[in-house]
């Protein structure tokens, strides 16, 4: 019988061979008790990963939804703010601007002051960004939709001055803001609306309000009537009270207007919510479905690990005992 013998340079390449192989065994066998996973998913899946790949383009996908969706949730939360800003406006004025009588000068004038500043902050909320994103300018969003406060109002007062009554400067006001020439080319700096975005497999939503809408037009020419109290060359008594008498009605008329807009920027806020929702639970039950196909059994990777440990520990005995022969001990 042949016996095949190794030399000392062969032998301890072998063993740091073995060593090595455990050592990286071990490593793996470590990661996937800690993690539940399988380190190597293509060797555990016995290289079926097309439907671990389709699981894994649904959660990008959803993760995705889950971006657009928080965006449109600021952004639709931050117009129905803005929206409300207007509202308060209207209510708080349109009551008392139509109570008043020529001969409270001094109460017009503080309605004129209220209705100016008004106007400014329904012009503000109307160019408010979020995120350098403006709210009402459409697809236009890297621009406020509106130009500044106080030029937009300097152009309402140049519009209206110089008529003959106040009638007559409420029609000029009621003419540039529905002239395409006016309103709409002096005042407006953004574009149209935006069309419908992702959020679910199959779904969009749209935040299609501008400062454009009419809506807010006659919202903006009923705070804008109530500066003219102050701002107009119409000074008299009766003029005053007639564009405090005109914007009350405008800022009635217009409020049915407001709410409109509030409920439809409601029902996106809604369907955002009810998507969100949706989103979420698919994609939890899509995350369970994917740690289920990549995990390992526990009590399996346990034991091997155990062993796998055990080996170690053999070779290192084996290395130290080789390392300690000398020919002495082996003569003995």
């Amino acid at each position: 019988m042949s016996m095949i013998s190794l030399g000392d340079l062969a032998q301890s390449f072998l063993l740091r061979r073995s060593m090595g192989a455990v050592k990286s065994s071990i490593a793996t066998l470590s990661q996937e008790v800690t993690t539940g996973r399988a380190a190597d998913t293509a060797r555990h899946l016995r290289g079926t990963l097309g439907p671990l790949a389709a699981l894994d383009r649904s959660l990008s996908q959803l993760s995705a939804y889950a971006r657009t969706t928080t965006d449109m949730q600021v952004r639709a939360s931050a117009t129905q703010t803005a929206l409300g800003t207007l509202a308060t406006q209207a209510d708080a004025l349109s009551t008392d601007l139509l109570a008043v009588s020529a001969g409270q000068t001094g109460t017009l004038t503080a309605l004129g002051n209220r209705a100016e500043q008004g106007f400014l902050s329904a012009v503000a909320a109307l160019n408010t960004s979020i995120g350098g994103s403006a709210l009402f300018s459409g697809m236009a969003v890297d621009q406020p939709p509106l130009i500044a406060g106080e030029a937009l109002l300097s152009r309402i007062v140049a519009v209206t001055n110089g008529a003959s009554t106040a009638r007559d400067a409420a029609n000029a006001l009621e003419v540039w803001f529905e002239d395409p020439a006016g309103f709409a080319t002096e005042a407006w700096r953004g574009a149209a609306a935006g069309g419908g975005v992702p959020i679910a497999a199959g779904e969009t939503a749209r935040l299609d309000v501008t400062a454009l809408d009419p809506e807010l037009r006659e919202t903006l020419k009923g705070l804008a009537l109530g500066a003219l109290i102050n701002r107009s060359d119409q000074t008299s008594p009766d003029a005053r009270a007639a564009f405090a008498g005109f914007a009350g009605e405008g800022l009635l008329a217009a409020r049915s207007g407001l709410a409109t807009l509030q409920g439809r920027v409601a029902r996106v806020e809604g369907q955002i919510a009810e998507a969100q929702s949706r989103n979420s639970s698919e994609s939890s039950a899509l995350q369970i479905a994917r740690t289920s196909m990549v995990a390992v059994d526990d009590y399996d990777a346990a034991t091997r690990l155990s062993d796998a440990e055990t080996r170690l520990e053999t070779l290192y005995a084996v290395t130290a005992r080789l390392s300690s022969l000398s020919l002495t001990e082996y003569l003995r």
